[in-house]
């Protein structure tokens, strides 16, 4: 998947505006899973480059075989990591991205109508998750983060939490930042 990074900057794989924080050590581990149990997807939020990964850089990897929509969705922090700890790998079919970790948040005036939206069990924060095609082949065609707040928020966040299906974003000022 590093590899695939460093090709990326010169033409493929596009960085985008992100936020999810890379912690106190080399990196930190994300995963989202469907109802907390079906796991779709591994991130890997970069502090400090190693073993061929950039510095300040999100890493998706995401099981295509997973991608159904579901009402539950769960954001764990898997931890801070060191570059001699494991890192997820990409297996063939899988769908790779890099995003930024630091994200310039822009005041949402006009939001995405696709896709499917969740909130937060107990924070202001949003996801919208746009899946493309037909399994297995099913891809994430756009994956939007949301925090309410009545200034731009910080660069990163830590997203961890249960989220549920909602209809629409909360009222109040509503800042977005996208992952893919």
């Amino acid at each position: 998947m590093h590899n695939e990074d460093k090709r990326g900057e010169t033409g493929g794989i596009h960085p985008l505006q992100a936020q999810l924080d890379p912690g106190l050590l080399d990196w930190r581990y994300y995963t989202i899973a469907w109802y907390g149990s079906r796991k779709f997807a591994d991130i890997i939020a970069t502090r400090i480059a190693g073993g061929g990964y950039n510095a300040g850089k999100e890493y998706w990897i995401v099981d295509k075989s997973m991608l159904t929509n579901a009402n539950e969705l769960v954001v764990a922090n898997g931890g801070d990591k060191s570059w001699t700890d494991p890192v997820p790998m990409a297996s063939a079919g899988m769908q790779e991205f890099v995003a930024n970790c630091a994200a310039t948040w822009t005041q949402v005036t006009t939001d995405l109508t696709t896709g499917i939206l969740y909130k937060h069990a107990t924070q202001d924060y949003y996801v919208r998750i746009v899946l493309a095609g037909t399994a297995p082949t099913t891809t994430i065609s756009a994956l939007r983060w949301y925090q309410k707040d009545s200034t731009a928020p910080a660069p990163s966040f830590d997203p961890s939490g249960t989220y549920t299906e909602v209809s629409a974003l909360g009222s109040g000022t509503i800042w977005y930042a996208d992952s893919k």
